[in-house]
């Protein structure tokens, strides 16, 4: 899903994502969530407090684009064993190797946790790292007053995305994933949920739907900030067509959506002039 190409806009950073699964042994953190950490409040207030540090520390400094590239689930064991790997593959020993990225200026550890589990999930960290707000497992761009999986408690409790921010500013962004584009990491950039695996409108409980909630490719394609993200790459077509949709290249029904609508079709209609291509003869043909 293309839409007129211009440069992606995005940060040169490092981040580290979990990426257990909602719910999974040992991730339960005994006690209460801490009252503070539920407040957006709480965490723009360390973020204005971090902004002024990076500010005193390279004053009058401007980047011309960000790219925020997450590797997702990758903690230090997973760093120190590709380390090793790409120095055994280059014929040394592997442990002396560096990868790329170690030899940035500046690296730092990032602290994982959700609200309410010590080991986090992709949905939470995401959600942080998008946001700057820090959540409950399973949720996506909403602050860690809501419930998972409860519609209504969803319901005021958005907090704004860097994509939404940078869209509403003028500037051309770009959202691009070696995964469905409605699963969590990607999603927590144009989405706000209870719960991340509401990726099309069958995946959804009826009671959700019935309370006016939205599945994830429907938030992407109805997204209201600025003209929409400039570039989309990822996959997952079946949840934005209709069951009765057949897949192009084998033939077989495809679509996940039970409501009937063909969200490719949408977004053409709402982006004409943007191209939606779905195989690498189509992608290299714009």
């Amino acid at each position: 899903m293309l839409d007129r190409v211009r440069s992606l806009t995005a940060l040169a950073a490092l981040a580290l994502a979990g990426c257990s699964s909602v719910g999974a042994p040992g991730g339960a953190t005994p006690g209460a969530v801490p009252q503070d950490e539920t407040d957006p409040a709480f965490w723009e207030a360390r973020a204005q407090a971090a902004l002024a540090r990076q500010r005193a520390a390279a004053p009058g400094t401007r980047a011309k684009n960000v790219i925020l590239f997450v590797g997702d689930g990758m903690g230090v064991s997973t760093v120190t064993a590709a380390r090793i790997l790409a120095g055994q593959l280059a014929g040394a020993p592997g442990e002396e190797h560096e990868l790329s990225f170690e030899r940035f200026p500046s690296l730092a550890l990032s602290k994982t946790y959700n609200t309410n589990q010590q080991t986090p999930d992709s949905a939470g960290t995401m959600t942080a790292m998008i946001t700057g707000v820090k959540t409950l497992a399973g949720v996506l761009s909403v602050d860690g007053s809501v419930r998972l999986g409860d519609c209504a408690s969803a319901s005021g409790a958005a907090v704004p995305t860097l994509v939404e921010q940078a869209e509403d500013a003028g500037l051309a962004t770009g959202i691009v994933s070696t995964a469905r584009i409605t699963h969590a990491t990607p999603a927590a950039a144009y989405a706000h949920t209870p719960h991340r695996d509401w990726e099309a409108d069958s995946t959804m409980p009826a009671e959700a739907r019935a309370q006016g909630c939205r599945d994830l490719a429907a938030q992407l394609v109805e997204f209201d900030h600025g003209d929409g993200p400039e570039v989309v790459l990822g996959g997952g077509r079946a949840m934005f067509l209709p069951q009765e949709v057949a897949d192009p290249e084998h033939g077989f029904l495809d679509g996940r959506r039970r409501d009937g609508r063909d969200l490719v079709a949408e977004w053409q209609a709402r982006h004409p002039g943007g191209a939606w291509v779905w195989n690498a003869e189509q992608f290299a043909a714009i």
